[in-house]
C-alpha cells in the first residue's frame, strides 16, 4: 500500500506539472491534426502560430487550455498506474533472471525495461483512452467556454447516448490508444533509463533524459496519434472503420504529410513536458517521508 501512495502522490504532482506547463501546445497539436471543417473553419491552419492566433482571437487565452480539467483530475491515477506497473513488471522480470544467490532489488536490463514500459502502456491506456477522448472533443469544440463542467457534460452525453462500452461511447479509440502507447512507453522508459544510467541521476540529468525520452517516443508513434485523434473526434459514422480513417487521411491534399500535421507543436511540447514530469516525479518521490516509499 505504501508503494501505491508513493506512486499516486509523485505521479499525480508530476503529471499536473507537465500539463500546466505545456497544455497550450497540446491544444494546438490536436487542432492541427483534425479536419478544419470539424472546427467550423473554411481552411486548415497554416502552422503553430496561425493556430494559436486564431484560437486566441476567437476564444481568448483560455481556449488554449481546453481539456486540461479532465486531464488534471485523472493524471494522478494514470501516472500511478503507469509508474507502478512499470516498476512492478521491471522488478519482477529482473528477479526472474537474477542469480539465485542474489539478495535485494535487481536492476532490470534495458530489454526488460522496454517490456515493462510496454506493459505500463497497456495498463495506462485504460485511463488514457477515455480521458483523451473527452479532452480532444473539448479541444476541438470552438463553441464551449473551456470550463470543467463542459468536459463532464461531454462524458455524460457519451455514456447516455452510446453506453459505457458502446462503439461510440467513452471507450471509442481505446484500441488506437493502446497501439500508440504500448511501443511508445516501451521506448519512453528504455530511453530514460539508458540516459540516466550513462549520465547519472542528477536533477539536470533527469530533466534532459526525460525530455529526450519523450521526444523520441512521440516521434516514433506520431502518425498513429494523428489517426487516433481523427478517429475519435469525428462525428459518429463519418468513418466506417480505422482503416477507412487511414485511407481518408491519406487522401487529403497533403497526402502522407497529413500524418505529421502538428508534429512541430508536439516536438516543442514533448521535451519540456516530459523533462518536467520526470524531474518533478524524482523530486517529489525523494521528498516523501521514508515510511511512504517502497
Amino acid at each position: 500500500m505504501s508503494a501505491v501512495v508513493t506512486e499516486l502522490t509523485s505521479g499525480g504532482v508530476a503529471g499536473c506539472a507537465g500539463i500546466l506547463a505545456t497544455q497550450p501546445l497540446d491544444t494546438i497539436r490536436i487542432r492541427l491534426q483534425t479536419c478544419p471543417t470539424s472546427l467550423g473553419l473554411s481552411r486548415p491552419f497554416t502552422g503553430i502560430l496561425d493556430c494559436a492566433r486564431v484560437t486566441v482571437g476567437k476564444e481568448g487565452v483560455h481556449g488554449l487550455y481546453k481539456g486540461a480539467g479532465s486531464q488534471s483530475l485523472t493524471i494522478g491515477a494514470r501516472n500511478a498506474l503507469i509508474f507502478f506497473s512499470y516498476e512492478f513488471v521491471g522488478q519482477s522480470l529482473a528477479r526472474h533472471t537474477a542469480p539465485k544467490e542474489h539478495v535485494g532489488p535487481s536492476t532490470p536490463t534495458l530489454n526488460q525495461v522496454f517490456t515493462a514500459g510496454c506493459a505500463a502502456g497497456v495498463v495506462g491506456s485504460l485511463i488514457t483512452g477515455p480521458t483523451e477522448l473527452v479532452k480532444c472533443i473539448a479541444q476541438t469544440n470552438v463553441q464551449n467556454q473551456g470550463r470543467m463542467v463542459e468536459e463532464w457534460h461531454i462524458l455524460r452525453n457519451l455514456v447516455q447516448d452510446h453506453g459505457l462500452f458502446g462503439a461510440q461511447g467513452p471507450c471509442r479509440g481505446l484500441f488506437t490508444t493502446m497501439v500508440r502507447d504500448v511501443p511508445s512507453f516501451g521506448l519512453y522508459f528504455m530511453c530514460y533509463e539508458a540516459c540516466v544510467r550513462r549520465y547519472g541521476k542528477s536533477k539536470f540529468s533527469c530533466f534532459m533524459s526525460g525530455g529526450l525520452a519523450g521526444t523520441i517516443s512521440w516521434a516514433v508513434v506520431y502518425p498513429v496519434d494523428v489517426i487516433k485523434t481523427r478517429w475519435t473526434t469525428a462525428k459518429p459514422h463519418v468513418y466506417k472503420s480505422i482503416g477507412h480513417c487511414v485511407k481518408d487521411t491519406l487522401a487529403q491534399p497533403g497526402g502522407w504529410r497529413t500524418l505529421f500535421r502538428g508534429f512541430g507543436a508536439t516536438m516543442a511540447r514533448a521535451w519540456p513536458q516530459n523533462g518536467v514530469v520526470f524531474l518533478t516525479y524524482d523530486v517529489v518521490k525523494g521528498a516523501l517521508p521514508k515510511g511512504l516509499t517502497c
